[in-house]
C-alpha cells in the first residue's frame, strides 16, 4: 500500500465524523449544551482555515491559500445566510450553485501553474476560479429554464432524496481527474486530502438543502461546525505533512535527507549497523549522458533502496546514501544489503536521451533524442559497519562504514564489504 493510499483511507475515516454525529444525534445535544462550548466551538473552523491560508502562503503555495479562503467564505455564508439571501428558495439555489462552483474552482486553481501571490497569473487564477460561480448566478437570473436543465439533467427529481445537482457530481469527477493526473509532488498529498474533504463538504451541503421535516433534532448549525472542523483538521494535517517533507525529505529522490538521518542517529541506543551506499561510476555517467539522466538514476536507485529497505534509507549527499539498521545485527544488515545490491544489478535503466562529450549546445539540442531507449545497468558499492566496544557513536560507525565503502570500490565496485569487527 502506497503512502498516498494509506493517508487517503485515514482521511476518509476521519470524514465519517460529521455523518456519525448526524445519524447518532443523542450524542450532540450534550456537547453543545455547555455555554462555553456553544459560544466558542463555531470559531474553530475560522481559526483553522485562517491558519491554513497563512501556512500555504508561507510555503509559497497560493493555491492552498485560495482554497482556504474559498472554504472560509462558504463557512461564513452557511453561518450567516441572512446576509446574502432573503427567501428560502434563494437560499437553496445558492447552496446548489456553491456545491457545483466549489469543485470547479478547485479544478481551475490546481490546474494552473503555481505563481507568486502578487502576479498576473495569480490574479487570472482567482478570476477564473470565480467564473463558475458567477456564470451559474447569471444563468439563474437570465435563463432559469436553461439553468434547470444544466444543473438537473439527471434522471432523479431534485426534490426527492438528494437535492444536490447532477452537475455537482460532474464537477467532483473533474477534480478527481485533476488529483489523479496532476504531476506536482509538492501538493500531491494535499490534493489527496482535499479530495477526501469533498465528502463532508457535500454532506453538509445536502443537510442544509433538506427541508426542515427531514432534518435531525440536532441543530443544523452544529452539523456545519462539525463538518468544517473535520475539513480543517484534515487539510491542516496534510499541510503540516508538507512542512515535514520540506524539512526532512530530499526533493530530488523523495527519500529522507541528511538532516532527518542526523536526528535519527542521535536517538539510537544499543547495537546498530550502518551501510554507506555509493553509485558506481556516477561522474562518468553524468559526463556521458548529462545531469538530467544522472538525476533520473539517483531517483531510480533511491526508489530501489526504499522498496527493498523501507524508511531506513537516507540520502547522504551527491550519489551517496546511508541505510540505518536499528537493533539489527551485523550479519543481517550485510545480508539485506547484498540482496538489495544483487536485485539492482539485474535491473536495467532506460535512457531518455544521450549526451556525448564535446557537443556544443546547438549540437546537443539537435541530437537530444540520440541514444533514447538505450538500456544500461546501474550498480552500487556498499560499506557496512556496526557498533563495537570501542566504536559506539554514530560518527565512529559512519567513519568505519566509509572505509569499508572505499575498500569495496578498490576491489572492483558492485559489491558489499563489511568493516572488520
Amino acid at each position: 500500500m502506497s503512502e498516498k493510499t494509506k493517508w487517503a483511507g485515514i482521511y476518509l475515516l476521519v470524514c465519517s465524523i460529521p455523518l456519525f454525529f448526524y445519524f447518532l444525534p443523542p450524542l450532540s445535544p450534550d456537547i453543545i449544551s455547555h455555554k462555553a462550548v456553544a459560544n466558542s466551538i463555531f470559531l474553530v473552523p475560522y481559526a483553522g482555515l485562517i491558519l491554513i491560508a497563512f501556512l500555504g502562503w508561507q510555503v509559497n503555495q497560493t493555491r492552498i491559500l485560495w482554497t482556504a479562503l474559498f472554504l472560509l467564505s462558504f463557512y461564513f455564508y452557511l453561518r450567516s445566510p441572512g446576509l446574502f439571501v432573503i427567501t428560502e428558495t434563494g437560499r437553496i439555489e445558492t447552496l446548489q450553485i456553491v456545491s457545483v462552483a466549489y469543485p470547479l474552482a478547485l479544478c481551475v486553481v490546481f490546474f494552473l501553474k503555481e505563481s507568486r501571490l502578487w502576479s498576473d497569473l495569480s490574479l487570472a487564477r482567482f478570476l477564473l476560479s470565480l467564473s463558475p460561480l458567477l456564470l451559474l448566478i447569471c444563468l439563474l437570473s437570465w435563463a432559469p429554464d436553461l439553468y434547470q436543465k444544466l444543473m438537473f439533467w439527471g434522471p432523479s427529481n431534485p426534490a426527492q432524496g438528494s437535492r444536490l445537482p447532477w452537475l455537482c457530481l460532474v464537477a467532483v469527477l473533474l477534480f478527481f481527474l485533476i488529483v489523479v493526473y496532476l504531476y506536482d509532488p509538492k501538493v500531491k498529498n494535499f490534493l489527496v486530502a482535499l479530495m477526501t474533504t469533498l465528502v463532508p463538504f457535500l454532506f453538509i451541503s445536502q443537510v442544509c438543502l433538506l427541508p426542515p421535516p427531514l432534518l435531525s433534532k440536532v441543530p443544523t448549525s452544529f452539523h456545519i461546525v462539525v463538518a468544517f472542523s473535520t475539513i480543517t483538521l484534515i487539510l491542516l494535517h496534510a499541510l503540516l505533512r508538507m512542512y515535514w517533507q520540506k524539512v526532512y525529505l530530499d526533493p530530488l529522490t523523495a527519500v529522507s535527507n541528511r538532516q532527518a538521518m542526523d536526528e535519527r542517529l542521535h536517538t539510537l541506543n544499543g547495537e546498530f549497523s550502518l551501510a554507506m551506499v555509493d553509485i558506481d561510476h556516477f561522474k562518468k555517467f553524468n559526463d556521458t549522458y548529462g545531469h538530467a539522466e544522472g538525476d533520473n538514476v539517483l531517483r531510480m536507485v533511491a526508489q530501489h533502496l526504499a522498496e527493498n529497505l523501507g524508511d531506513r534509507v537516507y540520502r547522504y549527499g551527491g550519489e551517496e546514501f546511508c541505510v540505518v539498521f536499528e537493533k539489527s545485527d551485523h550479519g543481517a544488515a550485510q545480508e539485506m544489503m547484498e540482496k538489495t545490491r544483487a536485485a539492482l544489478e539485474k535491473r536495467k535503466f532506460t535512457l531518455r536521451g544521450q549526451r556525448k562529450a564535446g557537443y556544443s549546445a546547438s549540437k546537443l539540442l539537435s541530437r537530444r533524442s540520440e541514444g533514447r531507449g538505450k538500456k544500461v545497468h546501474i550498480t552500487f558499492s556498499v560499506g557496512v559497519a556496526s557498533t563495537t566496544k570501542t566504536h559506539r557513536t554514530p560518527e565512529e560507525v559512519i567513519k568505519r562504514a566509509d572505509h569499508a565503502l572505499y575498500e569495496a570500490k578498490e576491489k572492483g565496485r558492485n559489491r558489499v564489504v563489511s568493516a572488520e569487527k
